[in-house]
C-alpha cells in the first residue's frame, strides 16, 4: 500500500460570510504548520463557485443536501453522510473538521500519534448521559447490532474535529447515520444528536477515542464565536482577501472573550441610550 496521508474535510453549505471567513481562518492556520505526510483538502459545499480560490478539492453537494438532511429534518446528518462518501473514496486517514476552529503548533504531530496507534481523534469530552430522554431507547444498527441507550455508560464528545481510519471505521459512520435515522423516526431529536451518535457508536465499537486540545481549538459557544467572527473580520481586512498560510494570530482565551462580550453590552446599551435621547430630541414640545 502506498504511504498514507492525512485528508481533511469541511462542510459548509448555505451562504453565510461568517462560515466562508471561519474556513479561511481554520485552513490558513492548518496549512501553516509542515507536516512530513502529505496533507489533502477537500471542501464539501452548495457553493463551490465562492470556495475556487483556496487550495482544496471542492465538491459541490447541492443536489444531496435535501437527502442528508432528511428533507430539512436535521441538518447536522450532512456531516457524517460527507463523512461516508469520503471514507469510501479515500484511503487517507479522514479528519472531518468544522468551520469555526484554528490549529495550533504541534497539532500534526499529535494527530499523526493518534491516528497510528488506531484510535479516533476527537475535539473534546463533554460528559455521561447526553441525552436522558432517550434512556431505554433501543434500536438495531447494521453493524453492531442491538444498540440500547444506558445513561450510565452513554457518552459525548465534541465532533468538532473527528479523525478516523477509513480502512477500519467504515462501520461506524454507517451505525452512526442509522442510529440518527432511528432517535429521529421516534421524535427523538437534539442539536448535538449526530455527536452523541457519533460518540455511542464509537463506544459500542470499543474504539478508543483521543481528545485533541490544546492543539485544536474549537470556538463553538456563541459568545466565543462572536469575539473570533470579529476578530477574523478584523485579520481579513489586514491581509486582504488572496489565501495565504498564516499562523494562528488571534488571542484567543476566556478572559479575552468574557471582556469582550463585556463590552460589546456596554456599546449595546449607549447605542440604545442615545437613540432614546435623539428620539426625544426630535419629539415636539
Amino acid at each position: 500500500m502506498p504511504s498514507r496521508g492525512l485528508t481533511f474535510i469541511y462542510v459548509v453549505y448555505g451562504n453565510l460570510d461568517r462560515l466562508y471567513l471561519e474556513l479561511r481562518y481554520s485552513l490558513a492556520t492548518l496549512l501553516y504548520w509542515k507536516f512530513h505526510a502529505s496533507v489533502d483538502v477537500v471542501i464539501y459545499t452548495d457553493q463551490p463557485s465562492r470556495y475556487s480560490d483556496l487550495p482544496a478539492r471542492i465538491i459541490d453537494i447541492a443536489p444531496k443536501i435535501k437527502d442528508f438532511s432528511l428533507n430539512g429534518l436535521y441538518h447536522h446528518r450532512v456531516k457524517p453522510c460527507v463523512l461516508l462518501e469520503e471514507m469510501k473514496i479515500n484511503s487517507n486517514y479522514c479528519v472531518m473538521v468544522d468551520t469555526d476552529t484554528f490549529f495550533q503548533k504541534d497539532f500534526f504531530d499529535k494527530l499523526w500519534s493518534v491516528v497510528q496507534a488506531g484510535s479516533v481523534a476527537m475535539d473534546r469530552f463533554h460528559g455521561r448521559n447526553p441525552f436522558p430522554t432517550l434512556s431505554g431507547f433501543i434500536t438495531m444498527l447494521p453493524n453492531a447490532g442491538l444498540y440500547t441507550y444506558d445513561p450510565q455508560t452513554s457518552v459525548e464528545y465534541n465532533s468538532g474535529l473527528m479523525a478516523l481510519d477509513p480502512l477500519k471505521h467504515l462501520p461506524v459512520i454507517e451505525d452512526s447515520i442509522a442510529l440518527i435515522d432511528a432517535a429521529l423516526s421516534q421524535d427523538k431529536k437534539v442539536l448535538t444528536l449526530e455527536q452523541i451518535a457519533f460518540s455511542e457508536c464509537l463506544r459500542v465499537h470499543k474504539v478508543e477515542i483521543t481528545t485533541m486540545r490544546p492543539f485544536f481549538r474549537h470556538y463553538y459557544r456563541v459568545a466565543h464565536k462572536r469575539y473570533m467572527q470579529f476578530h477574523i473580520g478584523r485579520w481579513r481586512d489586514r491581509y486582504g482577501t488572496i489565501f495565504s498560510p498564516r499562523p494562528p494570530t488571534i488571542p484567543y482565551t476566556r478572559t479575552r472573550v468574557r471582556f469582550f462580550r463585556i463590552g460589546s453590552a456596554i456599546k449595546e446599551k449607549l447605542a440604545r441610550y442615545r437613540l432614546r435621547l435623539r428620539r426625544q430630541s426630535s419629539t415636539p414640545a
